[in-house]
């Protein structure tokens, strides 16, 4: 197909499919230099491409889910909000993660243990083979324990354990599905500790308000204390895209002192957040806002 002197080859193009909740009718196509690889798990399609703008990247059933040029950005607002109000993270658990990004921001932490729980081995190793860039050896850190099962059983069965949950979920159309019912969140919170804190992937502000607000009426329901926060990542349409905090503890009383003296001696070398990052991406405009409390 040819329009003026674009030329459109779909073999050389890649357009997300099938995203859930996502009403926009809209495609951003990504130009692709060559696929990598392409096959089947028990679970899912996946593919990994490299790609001229955003470096290679992993797709799942046709969704975008990471990739090289802006994992950071994504991967620190999505661990990086809960580690820092958190008075002493020690143990915590990652659901999902294959590519193995959130492991790797958790273990910039000094924590005694990051258990991850992942349904697709082969997201796992392909991950290591393709995208090696964002896990950074992660998976051989000695205080990563990994374990190959639903992680919705996972989270039922271990009681009081973690500090910190980070749900780094798949859209909520393939294994991942239904990982945002309210049992799950019921779940969630009994698995935490004292003062524990759950940070949740909640799809785009632009394309997904519904699943978006979902999420938060149902985590509001269950955990006394809720934020959510925004930015933009590129590769996922460009859009304003949210994360949820949910916490046992008022997270009003964390002041911005407070979590600068935490970054300080921290001494993290983060390239997206920081505490007036933190404190910033909270404000939403009142289209949002009405939007998410609907």
């Amino acid at each position: 197909m040819k329009k003026g002197n674009f030329c459109f080859n779909k073999n050389q193009w890649f357009f997300e499919e099938n995203v859930p909740y996502d009403v926009s009718r809209i495609k951003i196509g990504i130009e692709v230099k060559r696929k990598l690889y392409s096959g089947r798990s028990r679970y899912q399609k996946i593919e990994f491409y490299d790609t001229y703008f955003f470096g290679r990247i992993l797709v799942l059933d046709g969704i975008l889910q990471t990739s090289e040029k802006d994992e950071f950005i994504y991967h620190e607002m999505l661990c990086q909000n809960p580690l820092f109000l958190h008075k002493n993270p020690q143990r915590v658990l990652i659901v999902g993660g294959g590519d193995g990004g959130a492991l790797e921001e958790i273990l910039k932490h000094k924590v005694k243990e990051v258990q991850m729980v992942e349904i697709d081995e082969k997201v796992i190793e392909l991950s290591k083979k393709y995208l090696p860039s964002i896990s950074k050896g992660a998976f051989n850190d000695r205080r990563t324990k990994l374990f190959i099962e639903d992680g919705k059983k996972f989270i039922k069965r271990n009681v009081n354990c973690f500090d910190v949950i980070i749900l780094d979920l798949s859209d909520p159309g393939g294994p991942a599905k239904d990982l945002i019912s309210l049992n799950f969140y019921k779940n969630v919170k009994r698995a935490l500790r004292k003062n524990g804190i759950v940070s949740i992937q909640s799809g785009s502000l632009s394309y997904q308000a519904k699943l978006v607000s979902l999420i938060f009426n149902r985590v509001n329901r269950i955990f006394p204390s809720v934020k959510i926060h925004r930015s933009v990542i590129p590769s996922y349409q460009a859009g304003e895209y949210s994360f949820i905090v949910g916490s046992k503890f008022n997270l009003k009383k964390i002041s911005p002192l407070v979590l600068q003296s935490k970054f300080k001696k921290a001494k993290l070398k983060l390239s997206y957040w920081n505490p007036e990052m933190h404190f910033a991406s909270s404000v939403l405009p009142k289209y949002l806002k009405d939007k998410i409390r609907k």
